[in-house]
């Protein structure tokens, strides 16, 4: 178990006691929106990241809903 930090906008966010497997993959998925855990990062970049996998996500959904259906 491990916590993830981060910081936007000046203020330190933390997520305690996250699996390991499951933070270091939060973990490269932030860096891949340049978001990362060692410096200030803007609100809005967490946003487009945010939106970036929810998109992600609803595609997956279809994609589930699609195989079912068939």
């Amino acid at each position: 178990m491990r916590d993830l930090a981060l910081t936007i906008n000046g203020i330190r966010f933390k997520a305690k006691n996250l699996d390991d497997e499951f933070a270091a993959h939060v973990e490269k998925l932030l860096e891949e929106s340049d978001i990362h855990s060692n410096r200030d990062n803007a609100a809005e970049k967490l946003f487009l990241a945010y939106l970036r996998l929810a998109a992600q996500n609803y595609n997956y959904e279809k994609e589930i809903e699609g195989i079912i259906e068939e």
